[in-house]
């Protein structure tokens, strides 16, 4: 949230700031205290009342530029129209003003509001952005910024107390709610909430307006105090509720030409010009122009991940329907469809505007993957053998997951437990479980076997008219289920299947059961996450292969409507076929197409590894994004969290998982958990009104993603320019990529890590 503040850094972050704040005032009248924007005296309009005035929601910048810096009192909704600024957090409607009240004479604290549309010499100064700065005009405070911070936010005995006044447009009303809420770290709770919430409401007395208290962090409580807080016209209003109470969520906000198909009888009918507005999200969706959905979406589902990273407009409006009056005069109709931050618009276009803008995406040059030729089957620990940078590396062989097991395994990032210092060391067990890798090669070595010259000749055949555009929709599923047919027929090259089954002799001796796990080459790589679009299959390593006749794929009923798919015979041969059959899954082949990849260049290699539940039962599943989607300026990281073995990635229909934001900003500083919204596990069973996993366990999965990320950033040159021991606390703006990690808890109380990769949507 906006309520999760924008703040200076300490350190090196603080030099910065330093400097730009220099090249601020150079012009500028220097104040004798602080050289910093002018004092009072310099500048008598600094604390002065703003004269209520008509001002449009979003103002005119003359208008804004007028007003002073320090406000004492917001008599209208106009007046924080003026000096607020447009919400950049997890709610996309809405404006926000920051507030900062000095405590340092209780008898007399002072209130002053933040306009942050405050300009001098045609700039926004720090002052106008971060409480500190702002304090120091305002106020004139002698604290440093370390100080400021910990008598400020880390501290019930607190000497100032900073936070934001943030409206929310609800379904329930045209009017919105105004929401009085502090940084997701800051302590503050029960009677200095009422301390705090007293005062402001006192400085905006807005006739008719709505107010709230909304608590960021877990630890900002309300228990004692609530129903003072109710009595002051101020209720608490929990960050899960408002969400609830949005009518229009947007998940990835853009642009996109297509035709409008309100609740699409077939997804296997839609195609990259077409706008589905879906009930509920399907599972596997191929390529669309852009989506709506009835029910509120995973955001850490790999349907949304791929709708970021592929910049395709999505989002959640809650009275979607057939009759919806802003929908249905649309339907099967060419339109233009804008995802806002604040709502979304549909108006009427052309077919031969919707044909050239989906030409004007596929116009691109074709990207070829490269990839190393290798024979070796090596372990996860072998790769993680030299540097981290060299186990990233080893993804040129054997594909990322493969390559980026090895890297978490490395004794620097979580090591095994034999790494007496590292995470798995400590904890007595391995974090990444043990497995090991097949190279690219072998895939296309199977697809060379000139046995299966048939294959290849399908594969080329295909390759050449998808690229030529020359396939409509149900003769690319016809075609690619013929390739994958022949796969799941085909044979392995002499010695190949005898390879594989020694490696597992070798790295897993005396395991049953393992999962082997798709690792191509076009997957988890720069702009193209791959996630979800190739299958992974559960095989037994007593069975064995049969000499003659085809592995198949069944699909069996899961319940509550979901279809999984396994592999027949359960022979680790048959794994690997439905795999490498996977490599040509219709949705895979249309994302590479979008994606404007060469599918001349792709390969599949392999990840083997025991079943994740081979110890214990799954007790919960976890998805970590180094970053808070869907916002610009707030620190911390996105969690999902799902009950038992149901997929955060992949939900079962009717099912979502718990969303937390963990804020934090250094690890100097208490960290803030914020759950936006609580679990469905069951489609038939109500959500859940407590978190899935204690704090404890939470905060250690923060602490691991952290310790990830850092080191992910050393092995990786350019993927954040603000120096790696600062990667996990950069915000949206500061940090261009992110990780996208999953991890199982099991019932043991053992963590498992599943896989990491880089991610490029926000």
């Amino acid at each position: 949230m906006t309520g999760f503040l924008a703040r200076p850094r300490a350190g090196a972050e603080q030099a910065e700031a330093d400097a730009q704040r220099t090249e601020l005032t150079a012009v500028e009248p220097q104040s004798r205290a602080r050289g910093l924007l002018g004092t009072v005296e310099e500048d008598p309009t600094i604390l002065a009342r703003p004269v209520p005035h008509p001002a449009p929601l979003v103002p005119h910048p003359r208008e804004v530029s007028a007003l002073p810096l320090a406000i004492e009192e917001l008599d209208t909704a106009d007046d924080f129209a003026a000096i607020s600024t447009v919400a950049g957090d997890l709610v996309a409607n809405g404006r926000v003003a920051k507030f900062l009240i000095d405590r340092r004479d209780a008898a007399a604290p002072v209130v002053r509001f933040v306009n942050g549309n405050y300009t001098q010499n045609g700039r926004t100064p720090d002052a106008a952005k971060y409480h500190y700065y702002f304090a120091q005009v305002a106020y004139g405070i002698p604290e440093s910024l370390d100080e400021f911070n910990s008598v400020t936010y880390f501290t019930q005995d607190k000497r100032y107390i900073a936070g934001t006044l943030r409206t929310y447009q609800l379904s329930d009303s045209p009017d919105p709610v105004y929401g009085l809420q502090f940084y997701p770290q800051d302590l503050i709770r029960e009677e200095l909430v009422v301390e705090a919430i007293t005062l402001l409401m006192a400085k905006i007395p807005i006739a008719g307006a709505r107010f709230a208290f909304v608590p960021t962090g877990s630890q900002q409580t309300t228990a004692t105090v609530a129903d003072r807080l109710a009595d002051l016209g101020a209720p608490v209003l929990p960050i899960d509720r408002i969400l609830d109470g949005i009518r229009y969520i947007p998940l990835n906000t853009g642009e996109a030409w297509g035709y409008l198909r309100i609740f699409p009888p077939d997804n296997d009918d839609l195609s990259p010009s077409d706008i589905p507005v879906f009930d509920e999200l399907p599972l596997d969706l191929s390529v669309v122009a852009g989506v709506l959905t009835h029910a509120v979406q995973d955001t850490n589902s790999h349907v949304n991940l791929k709708s970021k990273e592929r910049k395709t407009p999505n989002a959640v409006l809650r009275d979607a329907a057939r009759d919806n009056p802003r929908l249905a005069p649309f339907a099967d109709q060419p339109v233009h469809f804008v995802v806002g931050k604040d709502d979304f618009t549909l108006e009427a276009t052309t077919d031969e505007i919707v044909r050239a803008k989906l030409a004007e995406k596929l116009s691109a040059p074709l990207t070829t993957l490269t990839w190393q030729p290798e024979t070796a089957l090596r372990s996860f620990t072998e790769l993680a053998s030299g540097t981290p940078q060299a186990a990233k590396a080893a993804a040129q062989r054997y594909g990322s997951k493969a390559a980026n097991l090895g890297f978490l395994a490395h004794r620097t990032v979580l090591g095994r437990v034999m790494d007496a210092t590292s995470p798995s060391g400590t904890r007595g067990y391995d974090l990444v479980p043990q497995g090991f890798a097949v190279p690219l090669q072998a895939y296309q070595d199977f697809i060379d076997h000139p046995p299966n010259s048939d294959v290849k000749a399908l594969i080329d055949a295909f390759v050449k008219d998808e690229q030529a555009g020359m396939l409509a929709p149900k003769q690319r599923v016809r075609r690619v289920e013929e390739i994958q047919d022949g796969i799941m027929a085909a044979s392995f090259p002499p010695g190949a299947l005898e390879a594989v089954r020694a490696k597992l002799e070798e790295v897993l001796p005396g395991v049953k059961k393992v999962k082997v796990r798709s690792s191509a080459n076009a997957e988890d790589v720069k702009g193209f996450d791959g996630a979800g679009l190739y299958d992974s299959y559960a095989a037994d390593t007593t069975k064995r292969d049969r000499p003659i006749g085809p592995c198949m794929v069944e699909e069996e009923d899961g319940g509550d409507g979901e279809v999984k798919r396994k592999i027949k015979p359960k022979s680790v041969g048959c794994a690997i076929k439905g795999v490498y059959a996977s490599l040509w899954n219709k949705r895979a082949v249309e994302e590479r197409s979008f994606a404007r990849i060469d599918q001349t260049s792709i390969a599949m290699g392999l990840a083997i590894l025991p079943v994740y539940d081979a110890e214990s039962e799954v007790a919960a599943n976890a998805v970590i994004v180094t970053r808070v989607l869907n916002t610009d300026d707030v620190y911390g990281y996105s969690l999902s969290v799902q009950v038992g073995n149901n997929l955060v990635t992949n939900p079962d229909p009717g099912t979502y998982s718990e969303v937390t934001v963990a804020g934090f900003y250094g690890d100097d500083e208490p960290m803030s958990l914020s759950i936006t919204r609580f679990a469905k596990p069951r489609p038939d069973a109500p959500q859940r009104t407590e978190p899935v996993l204690p704090t404890e366990r939470m905060l250690e999965l923060v602490d691991l993603a952290k310790r990830v990320e850092r080191a992910y950033c050393r092995a990786t040159p350019g993927y954040f320019d603000g120096g790696c021991a600062n990667v996990a606390g950069a915000n949206g703006e500061e940090k261009e990529n992110s990780l996208d990690l999953e991890v199982k808890i099991l019932e043991n109380g053992h963590l498992v890590m599943k896989q990491v990769r880089e991610f490029g949507g926000r």
